[in-house]
C-alpha cells in the first residue's frame, strides 16, 4: 500500500509522528517557515522520466534525493501543455482564461493579474529570474516583480547557429542564477531558474550523448539533473540550503510519438499533462508523497503559505495551499483539475481541447469525446465515454460549467505588439500566433484527426522561418505557399511570406501579402511598415502612406509609423507634412536622437533654419557620440550663417570619424567662409588624403591658396 502525507511518510519519519500521536497533548507550535524560495522549472519534463516517479531507465540522482528529502505529489498536472501560459499559471496561481495568456506567441501578460515575484517583493525580498528560452523573455510579462530579470540568451561563440538567439543551454543560465544569489546579503530571496534542455531539439552535451545514445530526450533529463545538483550546492555553499523552500517543476511534458504527437501543446493527453512536482525545505515532511490530483496553479498559494507571506486579495488565485499536507498534515482532498489545448483550433481552425480530470476518471471534451480510466488505463488506450455515458455525461456538464465561468473570469492580456524579432524566434520553434479564441468553442475537425497533418504543418512552419533566416528566400517562400495550400492562412503565413518575396525582389507580390497580414493583425506595426516599403519599392508613394496612416489609426503608439510616413513626404517633396510627421514621432519617442535629426533635416527642407538647429542640437545632446548628427548640425548652421557654430559642429564630427572625407571637407568650408584660409586649406588637404577623386576638395583648396 502506498504510504501519503496522510499516513506514515517514510521510515525516518516515523517515530516523532508516532510521538506526537501517543505523547502528551500540547499546542501545535507555529508551522516552520521558509526564508527563501527558490524554484526551479525544467522545460518539457515527463514525470515518468525520474527515478522517483518509478523510471528505472534515467539516472536522476539529485532529483530522487529531493524527492526523499522533501516531498513529491504523485499526480501534478499542467493546465496547458505550452510553455508560456503553463508558466503563467505556476507565477499567478490561476488558470489560463483568468490570467489571459492561452499561447506562446500573446501580447504580454496583464498588468491587472498579480504575480508571485510582485508579492513577494512587496513582502521584501530580492528578487531574480534566469530564463532560458525566448517564450519567456521580458516581453512576456512574467518578469513583472522581478528585480533582476535575465532573459539573454546569446551562447558562446562556438555555436552561432541561429537556435542560440531562442534558447540557451542550462549550464549558463545556471551559472548566472548562482552568480546572483552569491551577490545577496541579509535580504529574503526568490530566485527563479528555468531550464530548457530537455525541449526539442534534443541535443544533450557529452557524457550524456554517449550513455543516452538513440534517447536524447532521456540525456537532456540527466543533464537537467546534474544542473539542480550544481544549484543545491550552491545553495549548501552559500549557507541558504536549510532555509530555502526548494521546488521543481515542469511547465508540461512531452509527447515522445504516445497518440501520434510528437513533441507537445496539441492534445490533452498525460504525456504532456503530467509533470514532477518536488518540494523540499523547512517543515516539509521528509519523504512525503501527496496522491491526490494537484494543478501547477497550486503552487502559488503554497508557496506563499510556506514562506509566511499573506496574498492580496487582488490575487483571486485558482489554486489552493498544499501546506499542510506537505507539513504531514491530512491529504488535501480530490479536486477537478482542468487543462486546455486551444492551439488546434487558434492556429488551424480545428476543434480546440478541453479536459476534466476527477480523480482517476478523466473527460477530453472533443468532436468525440474521450473518456479515460487513469487507475486502470494511465497511457490513455481504451476511450470508455459509449461505455459509460452517464460518467461521461457527468464530466461533460461540470465542464460546461466551468467553461461558462470561463467566460465570465476570462482577462485579455496587454494590448502591446510583439517585436518581429520574437515573432521570427518563435515561429522558428513551430509556434504560430492567433487572434484571442472564442471561451469555450468546440467546432471543426478533430484534432485526433489531424495529428499527421499538423506534424506536416508545424515542420513546414520551422523550416520556413528558419530558411527566411538564413536569407535563403526561394526556399522559405516555397514552404510558406505549402502552408497556405494546405489551408493555413493565418498572420504569420502572410508575414513572413511576404518578407521572402522582398527577399526575392518580388515586391508587388510582397505587398499583396503584407496588407493581407495587417488585416489578419492590424495592431502588428511592422505589417504596415512592409507593406509600405514594398509600394515605395513600386513607386507608389501614395499607397504607402495609405498604408502608413491606416497603421497609425491601429497601432497609434509605435513611433515607427509617423517616422517613415515624414520619410514619403519628403521623397513627395513635401517638407511642411514631413516635418508634422517628424513631431508625432518624436512625441512617442522623446528620447530618440537619430528622430531629432530627421526632424531637423525636413525642417531645414522646409526653410526652417532656426527650429532646424535646435532639433539637431537636442539630437546631439542626447547621443553626442554619433559624428553624423554633428556633420548635419554643423549643415544647418552653416545654411543660418553661422559658421563660427559651424565649424566648432564640424570638428566634434571630424573627433568622433576623422577618417570620413566629407566632414574635413565641409569643416574646411566653414573655416574658407571665415576666411581662415590656411586652417581651410589644411582640411581640404585631408580630405584629399582620404579621397584623391574628391574634386570639390581640390577646387576649394585651390580656392583657399592651397
Amino acid at each position: 500500500m502506498r504510504r501519503t502525507l496522510s499516513g506514515l511518510l517514510c521510515a525516518g519519519a516515523t517515530v516523532p509522528l508516532l510521538l506526537a500521536a501517543a505523547g502528551c497533548r500540547r499546542d501545535p507550535a507555529p508551522p516552520a517557515a521558509a526564508r527563501h524560495l527558490v524554484l526551479v522549472t525544467i522545460d518539457t519534463l515527463r514525470a515518468d522520466r525520474l527515478g522517483c516517479y518509478g523510471s528505472r531507465d534515467v539516472a536522476t540522482p539529485n532529483l530522487d534525493r529531493l524527492a526523499r528529502e522533501g516531498a513529491l505529489a504523485a499526480e501534478a498536472t499542467v493546465h496547458v501543455p505550452l510553455t508560456r501560459p503553463s508558466h503563467a499559471s505556476l507565477l499567478t496561481g490561476r488558470l489560463p482564461a483568468e490570467h489571459g495568456l492561452r499561447d506562446n506567441v500573446t501580447p504580454p501578460l496583464a498588468a491587472s493579474v498579480p504575480t508571485m515575484a510582485e508579492i513577494l517583493r512587496k513582502a521584501g525580498f530580492a528578487t531574480g529570474a534566469f530564463v532560458s528560452a525566448v517564450v519567456l523573455s521580458a516581453q512576456s510579462g512574467l518578469g513583472r516583480g522581478f528585480e533582476t530579470y535575465d532573459d539573454r540568451l546569446e551562447a558562446g561563440a562556438d555555436d552561432a547557429r541561429f537556435l542560440n538567439s531562442i534558447q540557451r543551454r542550462g549550464d549558463v543560465t545556471t551559472a548566472a542564477a548562482v552568480s546572483w544569489l552569491e551577490g545577496q546579503r541579509d535580504k529574503r530571496l526568490f530566485a527563479w531558474l528555468h531550464l530548457y534542455d530537455p525541449h526539442d531539439p534534443y541535443e544533450p552535451p557529452e557524457p550524456y550523448a554517449s550513455r543516452y545514445v538513440g534517447r536524447p530526450y532521456d540525456g537532456e533529463v540527466a543533464w537537467s539533473d546534474e544542473l539542480v545538483g550544481r544549484l543545491d550546492q550552491a545553495l549548501e555553499r552559500l549557507g541558504l540550503r536549510d532555509d530555502t523552500l526548494l521546488v521543481v517543476t515542469s511547465d508540461h511534458g512531452e509527447g515522445l510519438g504516445e497518440h501520434g504527437e510528437s513533441v507537445h501543446g496539441f492534445f490533452v493527453y498525460q504525456s504532456t499533462l503530467r509533470v514532477p512536482l518536488l518540494v523540499r525545505g523547512p517543515g516539509v515532511a521528509a519523504g512525503g508523497r501527496v496522491a491526490a490530483t494537484v494543478g501547477t496553479v497550486d503552487l502559488m498559494p503554497t508557496a506563499l503559505d510556506m514562506l509566511g507571506v499573506a496574498a492580496p486579495p487582488e490575487a483571486r488565485m485558482s489554486g489552493r495551499s498544499l501546506a499542510g499536507a506537505l507539513r504531514g498534515g491530512p491529504p488535501p482532498a480530490e479536486a477537478a483539475a482542468y487543462a486546455e489545448s486551444l492551439l488546434p483550433l487558434l492556429h488551424y481552425g480545428w476543434s480546440d481541447l478541453r479536459m476534466l480530470r476527477e480523480g482517476r476518471w478523466k473527460y477530453i471534451q472533443a468532436p468525440r469525446p474521450e473518456l479515460y480510466d487513469l487507475a486502470h488505463d494511465p497511457v490513455e488506450e481504451r476511450n470508455l465515454a459509449e461505455e459509460q455515458p452517464a460518467r461521461a455525461a457527468a464530466l461533460r456538464s461540470a465542464l460546461a460549467g466551468r467553461l461558462a465561468h470561463e467566460k465570465e473570469a476570462a482577462v485579455s492580456p496587454d494590448a502591446a505588439a510583439i517585436p518581429p524579432d520574437l515573432l521570427e524566434k518563435l515561429g522558428a520553434l513551430g509556434y504560430l500566433g492567433a487572434a484571442a479564441p472564442p471561451p469555450g468553442a468546440s467546432t471543426g475537425a478533430d484534432p485526433k484527426d489531424k495529428i499527421a497533418e499538423f506534424k506536416v504543418l508545424n515542420r513546414l512552419v520551422r523550416e520556413g522561418l528558419l530558411r527566411l533566416r538564413e536569407r535563403d528566400y526561394a526556399g522559405s517562400a516555397a514552404r510558406l505557399q505549402e502552408l497556405r495550400r494546405r489551408g493555413v492562412d493565418s498572420f504569420e503565413v502572410r508575414y513572413y511570406l511576404a518578407r521572402a518575396l522582398v527577399g526575392l525582389r518580388r515586391h508587388r507580390d510582397a505587398a499583396t501579402h503584407f496588407a493581407a497580414a495587417a488585416e489578419r493583425l492590424p495592431g502588428y506595426a511592422a505589417a504596415h511598415l512592409g507593406l509600405a516599403d514594398a509600394r515605395i519599392a513600386v513607386g507608389d508613394l501614395r499607397g504607402a502612406l495609405t498604408a502608413l496612416q491606416r497603421g497609425r489609426q491601429a497601432s497609434p503608439r509605435d513611433p515607427r509609423l509617423p517616422e517613415r510616413e515624414a520619410q514619403v513626404w519628403r521623397k513627395l517633396e513635401r517638407p511642411v507634412e514631413a516635418v508634422s510627421a517628424h513631431e508625432a514621432a518624436i512625441a512617442l519617442a522623446p528620447e530618440d536622437a537619430l528622430l531629432r535629426v530627421q526632424l531637423g533635416e525636413a525642417q531645414r527642407d522646409a526653410g526652417r533654419l532656426d527650429e532646424a538647429a535646435a532639433s539637431l542640437r537636442a539630437a546631439v545632446a542626447l547621443d553626442p557620440r554619433v559624428a553624423s548628427y554633428w556633420n548635419a548640425l554643423g549643415m544647418v548652421q552653416g545654411a543660418r550663417g553661422d559658421f563660427a557654430a559651424a565649424e566648432a559642429a564640424f570638428r566634434e564630427a571630424v573627433a568622433r570619424d576623422a577618417a570620413d572625407a566629407s566632414y574635413q571637407y565641409n569643416l574646411g568650408l566653414a573655416l574658407l567662409r571665415q576666411d581662415k584660409r590656411a586652417d581651410a586649406a589644411r582640411a581640404f588637404r585631408r580630405a584629399l588624403a582620404l579621397d584623391p577623386r574628391f574634386a570639390p576638395a581640390r577646387e576649394r583648396l585651390a580656392e583657399a591658396g592651397g
